[in-house]
């Protein structure tokens, strides 16, 4: 075998041991990173759609539009228009027509009708987009949410 400069076997184990470990001391540096840098919230700016006629609409009744991820709620005093998003870490909230609330699969997080926190970990009540009647016509604008510290009738928008 002459000058040829080979690598024993016990090198090539210990060089395999590195390469390793350096690989996942990067995924592991790479993933806390990733966890602790905030995320980038949607671009702001309008985002409009159009969710149907308020006659289309009963009195009682919580529609979900899983594009837009919002629901819309009316009730004998107007509408709201409430995201599916928990305010607590961004989960997507459902909503449970048996019982009447809003639950967050998260952390157990449950909300009332009007987005009120009943139970759970959520600093305040789920956020309002803002709502229009055009012609009879629910506008919508999902671009900015509207935060909120409790329910407020003045919240409602009436037909």
């Amino acid at each position: 075998m002459g000058d040829e400069k080979s690598v024993s076997r016990r090198k090539l184990i210990i060089y395999a041991w590195i390469g390793t470990a350096a690989v996942v001391i990067g995924e592991l540096i790479f993933g806390t990173l990733a966890f602790l840098w905030p995320r980038r919230r949607e671009g702001k700016g309008e985002k409009v759609f159009i969710a149907g006629k308020a006659s289309d609409f009963k009195v009682g009744e919580v529609i979900y539009f899983r594009k837009e991820r919002v629901f819309v709620e009316r009730s004998e005093q107007g509408f709201l228009v409430i995201p599916a998003v928990c305010t607590h870490l961004n989960c997507i909230v459902n909503w449970n027509e048996m019982l009447k609330k809003f639950e967050c699969p998260c952390h157990g997080a449950k909300f009332n009708r009007f987005g009120e926190v009943l139970e759970g970990p959520p600093p305040r009540p789920l956020d309002l987009h803002r709502l229009q009647i055009v012609e009879e016509k629910l506008v919508i604008d999902t671009g900015n949410r509207i935060e909120r510290k409790k329910f407020e009738p003045s919240q409602l928008v009436k037909v």
